[in-house]
């Protein structure tokens, strides 16, 4: 009887279980198992959405399955890099309740410290590991530890208990996302080859964020001009697709401008989204507004313009007379003063380049984070400064940034964040590839003509052309002399942006590589003038700059052991040494000839002639030529 009353006893405890009156015995279970380290990482990751990658991780004891989210916690700051090494990590040890909170904490990217004093009130608090108090004092503050008297820090963390946490994640801290877009330079199609997202992938990582909290989407300067798919309809291309994918502010950087500024204007007006900038002037007025007000889950949030003060050298200097650009920072500090309790938080969209960003970060009080662009740099996750948060995408839409504002109790506490990569998991707004196909279709249908061909690969690698000769250079400049008879040729390293690989070359090719509505000019400098141009070319060697010279008609050494403007030792011009007082025919491209790049040596009122043919043509008609393709020969040498 008793073994029949037990049996009857089970079978109703099963019905109810699966009825939902009762936990199942598993899911007790379940509740009560102690979780690892491994899998506490794992969830962090997955809770907070951080982009999975492929990469390796230096614990030797991470999994095939762990890999990815171990890598992006290292990526993210999460595993610190005290713990970065190779040995075991730990990930089937139980993770107790402090390590939890610590992992969660360096998650938030918290902007202040907290007191430990609301700690010393637990019965326990000796027993917390002293390393450990910075972050437990913020998760007590933060309303994120549920315990009451005693906090038991080394008990192991257990899955009822993990969900508390995450639980009071949500329910503690309000997240609003910024996805943030930098340097995209034309390339709005997707391309796997290259890694670049193109604008529908990123129009639909943009609505994922969406669906998970209030999200603000901003461009940050560099987007209208590149690529045949927008050069060829001047911008509109990449408009059309931002206005569907509902962008909310963007800030003109220097390529912006390649077009001119009255016609930047007329793109301005075809957005549907402020294009704002707080240190533009037009004749001594604003040329745009300096910022842009958003309400965002009921916080307003400015968005506060600054564009690079070296536009002035960045872009053709005939598309900007009149205007000016103020310093970034000083233009920062008046927009905080005239914003000061207005919003609940100012953020700066920048395409001002790291370097100022960072001083912004630390000098500028009021501004909570710098979006960053025109440095082309990589930030994984955001970086605190003294008074604000720096972030950057890197370029070409290879990376795409994800940066959250973390408030608590409507007080910004922390800045946390990843960036995107391409992948094959990653799908396309359709939307957006509609709009984009349509384009597209269009630009290759005349792109894709075969109109030359070459034996060789003409290196314009970014690294290369900024650094040093490469045959590519040296088949450009050659074809700007023969086509205008100067005595030299010039053009700089930052006009051309791709490579032509050996075989047949389109138009496509050859736009890709000379994208800029550069024409071929002719001007005359004296010899002096040409010393000086030449230092300034090799000044910042043998980092990148997009003002390193290619040249035809001259040979020249230099040293980079010297300080800059006394590095050149020697030129030739045409197998002479150069004479400094005498003058020298110059065909160049009319932004170097107007002073672009800071070569304030040429001046626009000096050029003789412009020829009206794009950089573009000059080459198109070498290669058809079928003339030898020269090799790196020696025209430019290091001592």
């Amino acid at each position: 009887m008793k073994n029949r009353k037990s049996i009857l006893i089970s079978l109703l405890a099963v019905l109810l279980a699966f009825s939902g009156f009762l936990p199942s015995m598993a899911d007790a279970k379940s509740s009560n198992e102690p979780v690892s380290k491994g899998d506490f990482v794992q969830e962090l990751v997955t809770n907070l959405g951080i982009d999975l990658q492929d990469g390796e991780v230096p614990f030797t004891d991470v999994n095939d399955e762990l890999k990815p989210y171990f890598e992006a916690a290292i990526r993210t700051n999460i595993v610190s890099e005290d713990e970065v090494s190779e040995s075991p990590f730990g990930v089937n040890e139980k993770v107790t309740r402090e390590q939890a909170y610590v992992f969660l904490i360096r998650a938030l990217n918290l902007r202040d410290s907290y007191s430990q004093v609301l700690l010393e009130s637990y019965r326990d608090f000796k027993a917390i590991d002293s390393s450990y108090y910075a972050e437990l004092a913020a998760a007590e503050a933060l309303g994120l530890i549920d315990a009451t008297n005693v906090l038991q820090p080394k008990k192991p963390l257990n899955q009822k208990e993990m969900k508390s946490i995450f639980d009071s994640l949500e329910n503690e801290l309000d997240f609003v996302s910024v996805i943030h877009t930098n340097d995209i330079h034309g390339r709005i199609m997707h391309n796997a080859e290259n890694g670049e997202l193109g604008l529908a992938k990123i129009s639909e990582l943009t609505n994922q964020a969406r669906n998970e909290n209030p999200t603000l989407l901003v461009d940050l300067g560099d987007t209208f001009h590149g690529t045949n798919y927008v050069n060829f309809n001047k911008g509109l291309a990449a408009v059309e697709a931002m206005n569907a994918m509902s962008y909310d502010a963007m800030v003109p950087g220097n390529h912006d401008f390649n077009y001119g500024q009255d016609y930047l204007l007329e793109l301005k007006d075809k957005l549907n989204f402020p294009l704002v900038s707080a240190n533009i002037l037009k004749d001594g007025n604003p040329y745009l507004d300096g910022y842009n007000i958003i309400e965002k889950d009921g916080k307003k949030i400015a968005l506060v313009g600054l564009t690079a003060t070296d536009t002035a050298e960045k872009t053709n200097p005939a598309g900007i007379e009149g205007i000016t650009f103020e310093d970034e920072i000083t233009a920062a500090k008046e927009a905080v003063a005239e914003l000061e309790g207005q919003v609940d938080s100012i953020l700066a969209i920048s395409h001002s380049g790291l370097e100022t960003d960072r001083s912004i970060a630390n000098e500028v009080e009021g501004i909570d984070v710098i979006f960053g662009g025109h440095s082309h740099d990589t930030l994984e996750t955001p970086v605190k400064y003294e008074h604000g948060y720096v972030t950057q995408a890197f370029e070409y839409g290879k990376a795409l940034g994800h940066t959250n504002l973390i408030f608590h109790e409507d007080q910004l506490v922390g800045v946390n964040g990843f960036l995107y990569r391409d992948g094959a998991e990653k799908t396309e707004d359709p939307e957006i590839s509609s709009i984009l196909q349509s384009y597209k279709v269009e630009v290759d249908r005349e792109m894709n003509e075969v109109i030359a061909s070459t034996n060789v690969r003409l290196d314009g690698e970014r690294a290369n052309v900024r650094t040093r000769e490469t045959n590519l250079g040296n088949l450009l400049t050659d074809a700007m002399r023969n086509e205008l008879g100067t005595d030299i040729a010039v053009t700089n390293g930052g006009g051309i942006r791709a490579s032509i690989p050996a075989g047949e070359v389109t138009r496509n090719h050859v736009f890709t590589t000379l994208p800029f509505d550069n024409t071929l000019v002719r001007t005359t400098l004296t010899g002096e003038e040409i010393l000086a141009a030449l230092e300034h070319s090799v000044r910042v060697y043998p980092e990148e700059n997009g003002g390193f010279l290619h040249v035809s008609g001259l040979t020249f050494t230099f040293d980079p052991a010297q300080p800059a403007g006394s590095r050149v030792v020697e030129v030739f011009v045409n197998g002479e040494e150069l004479n400094v007082s005498q003058p020298y025919s110059v065909a160049t491209n009319n932004f170097t000839a107007a002073g672009g790049d800071g070569f304030n040596m040429f001046s626009i009122e000096n050029i003789e002639f412009d020829s009206g043919e794009l950089l573009s043509t000059i080459l198109i008609d070498s290669l058809q030529s079928r003339q030898d393709i020269p090799d790196v020969e020696g025209r430019i040498q290091v001592k």
